[in-house]
């Protein structure tokens, strides 16, 4: 079983209040959780459509058990990453004790939050309602039911329906670094003042159009991703979606609400250097971690785990670590202790920033450290970073860097705290 989430009050900064998620590991945060801490590879054979003229026909998709049971869950919709969305929102507010009555926002016994309160959606994509459209795709053209699900916006349909929304709804498509942008401007707009709570997600279905990407760019690994792993061939697409509910200490404080975590600080960067390939030296990350650090008023070795992009390309995963040991690294500190989740769950594109900070709320709780599940010799140049070995480590946790990075060099990196830490006196 999955370890119960320990809440602390909290009197300072933007806090994480919820948590939930829709993952090859099954429906919530509880399945997610269990697979990440023992380790189980969640990938498998492709169900959804023919994988015959790929060189892979592996992924990770929602299994047929956790998909029955979203009918229950959320209203009815064409997209299947729209129903995830809004069954990981409403886990997460229930979570945080936020629930709808008359418009407003009410803890769960009852307590307004105030007539003034305003709660935003921000949430990312990458693949959108792609695979609802491509139903509409015929020899003949584009149907006018086709036509009708173009547009990307719709993935956010069903959010308002399950979690009481009065403020900005954003959908953002910046790559496969936009879960981390999601959560960046949601603690944006209530910095601002914008927001009172910042509904946070991200989601994805599983598309042919990325299977065809990735088959293009030869990085489809023909078995499991092997994140950092000398002999690792490629990434494993996947499906999902998840949510993290934030609000500002004060206001979570006001209506007795208790913090999971901390939002310490987040940096965004982009290289610029290619469409597919990240820049070798790896600047933008290393600019975007450095970020991070000096906005929390952090060290270098305050940092007890590095949450990695990692999805097992050849390519990425050696320039990551050099950014990582950039970073993080260096004579007279200790290795950084690294780990991917994308040997388990595989690369879920939008959703992963926040699956992944979903993830790094549940270890900080638990004090687990998540292991590389399918690393089996780990590459040379991944020398400077203490890899997590698969069965993962006990170890207290109290900040994890989560980073996230896409094509066309955009970077995304969230620094998450225990609930109760130093920043919160």
């Amino acid at each position: 079983m999955a370890t119960a989430v320990e809440r602390t009050p909290g009197r300072a900064g933007i806090v994480v209040t919820g948590v939930g998620a829709v993952s090859p590991a099954g429906l919530g945060h509880r399945a997610l959780w269990d697979a990440v801490r023992g380790g189980r590879v969640t990938t498998g054979a492709v169900t959804r459509f023919d994988t015959s003229c790929h060189p892979s026909h592996r992924a990770g998709e929602i299994p047929r058990s956790a998909l029955s049971r979203l009918d229950s869950l959320v209203p009815p919709h064409r997209s299947l990453a729209a129903r995830c969305l809004a069954a990981a929102a409403a886990e997460a507010a229930h979570g945080a004790g936020l629930t709808r009555t008359g418009g407003l926002i009410r803890t769960e016994g009852g307590a307004r939050t105030g007539a003034g309160a305003r709660t935003g959606v921000f949430a990312g994509t990458v693949m959108g309602t792609r695979p609802v459209l491509d139903h509409g795709i015929t020899s003949a053209g584009l149907t006018a039911e086709g036509t009708e699900w173009a547009e990307p916006a719709r993935l956010l349909d069903l959010v308002p329906e399950v979690v009481p929304v009065d403020g900005p709804v954003v959908l953002l498509a910046s790559g496969c670094s936009v879960g981390g942008d999601a959560v960046a401007c949601g603690a944006d707009a209530i910095s601002e003042g914008e927001v009172d709570v910042a509904i946070c997600g991200g989601a994805e279905e599983l598309s042919q159009e990325v299977f065809a990407m990735f088959t293009t760019l030869r990085a489809l690994a023909p078995d499991v991703a092997r994140p950092f792993d000398d002999d690792r061939l490629g990434m494993q697409p996947a499906e999902g979606a998840a949510v993290v509910i934030l609000e500002s200490a004060e206001h979570c404080a006001a209506r007795g609400g208790l913090p999971l975590a901390v939002l310490l600080a987040h940096g965004a960067a982009a290289d610029a250097y290619h469409l597919t390939r990240p820049r070798p030296t790896g600047d933008a990350l290393v600019e975007a971690i450095g970020t991070c650090l000096r906005d929390a008023g952090r060290a270098p070795e305050d940092i007890d785990w590095v949450c990695a992009h990692g999805t097992g390309t050849p390519a990425s995963d050696g320039v990551e670590a050099r950014a990582i040991v950039s970073a993080l690294g260096g004579p007279g500190r200790r290795r950084p202790a690294v780990s991917s989740l994308k040997g388990m769950l595989g690369h879920t594109q939008g959703a992963a920033g926040v699956l992944e900070a979903v993830v790094a709320v549940l270890a900080l709780a638990a004090g687990h450290l998540p292991g590389n599940a399918t690393l089996r010799r780990s590459d040379p140049a991944c020398a400077g970073l203490d890899l997590v070995p698969p069965r993962g480590r006990e170890a207290p946790v109290a900040t994890v860097l989560s980073l996230a990075f896409g094509l066309g060099g955009g970077v995304s990196a969230l620094l998450l705290g225990a609930a109760g830490g130093d920043d919160e006196d």
